[in-house]
């Protein structure tokens, strides 16, 4: 039952929009009798335009910047040399033994 009423309830407003869909065209210049010479609309004054403020179109905007000092190489790198070890040596101290017997269940 609450599809019936749904589906009229969307029925019924389909009907509705397509009834003042056709009533707004019917004002349209589509509905003036053939051979009938359209209304003009009032011409209107047309505002010159400010100058643009903007950069000119195609030209460059970015700022130009001068060199303030002559380039000069980079120090000698402090750190490790690249690629090469940077920890200390490690040794052990005592020999490794293998752990004892696992206690819990067995794996799969």
């Amino acid at each position: 039952m609450p599809n019936v009423i749904r589906s009229t309830i969307l029925g019924v407003g389909l009907l509705t929009g397509v009834a003042f869909a056709a009533h707004a065209q019917t004002n349209n210049v589509a509905a003036l009798p053939p051979g009938a010479p359209a209304a003009t609309p009032p011409a209107a004054a047309v505002a010159v335009s400010p100058k643009y403020v903007g950069p000119a179109p195609g030209g460059l905007w970015s700022t130009k910047e001068a060199q303030t000092q002559p380039v000069q190489p980079s120090p000698k790198y402090v750190g490790p040399a690249p690629g090469g070890l940077w920890s200390a040596q490690e040794s052990h101290t005592q020999p490794v033994t293998p752990s004892g017997q696992y206690p819990g269940p067995r794996p799969n």
